[in-house]
């Protein structure tokens, strides 16, 4: 190799190289990295439905998520659920309503039934209602899905976890949604 005087060439071609290895090394890594194997995960075996699609602590309403805020008993049969915590004369919240003919005091399963209905609550039975502020408009479980709601009962607190039920709009409106929750008391 030729000297060039105070070594400037020689500089220049190491910076050169330098670059070059920094660029290989770089890319290689790169390379590397993305030609790793990816293991397929085990196939799903059929089994029955989950509640995988349930909220953990709030509810859906058609395409649309509240997660609950408080859940706390309301007179002698209701557990309600808000997604806000209400305040002032006009409370700005959603609401999820469980209606019991009691409230639970063991664990259980209980028919999703028609609600408001002209009969009673039965001891195995409730009813499911979802508020919507904005709109002013609330939903009522139809009773025909024949669907049952799981409810459990820990240290006096009430969780209800509702499988997906159409839900209508109540007083007469034709328009109807998917509904699912679960509803923990805190």
């Amino acid at each position: 190799m030729r000297y060039c005087p105070r070594g400037q060439h020689w500089v220049g071609l190491q910076k050169k190289n330098m670059k070059k290895l920094l660029l290989f090394i770089a890319s290689s890594a790169l390379l590397t990295a993305s030609c790793s194997k990816k293991e397929d995960p085990a196939p799903a075996t059929p089994s029955t439905p989950t509640t995988s699609g349930i909220p953990a602590n709030g509810w859906k309403l058609g395409t649309v998520s509240y997660t609950s805020a408080i859940v706390a008993k309301s007179g002698a049969n209701i557990l309600s659920a808000m997604d806000g915590i209400p305040s002032g004369s006009s409370p700005a919240v959603n609401s999820l309503n469980v209606y019991f003919s009691a409230l639970p005091t063991a664990n259980g399963t209980y028919s999703i039934v028609k609600y408001p209905s002209t009969t009673s609550l039965t001891a195995t039975q409730i009813g499911v209602t979802a508020g919507l502020y904005a709109t002013s408009t609330t939903y009522s479980t139809t009773g025909f899905d024949g669907i049952n709601a799981t409810v459990t009962v820990t240290g006096g607190k009430i969780k209800v976890v509702i499988p997906e039920v159409w839900v209508k709009v109540t007083g007469g409106g034709t328009d109807s949604l998917k509904l699912t929750g679960t509803v923990l008391e805190q």
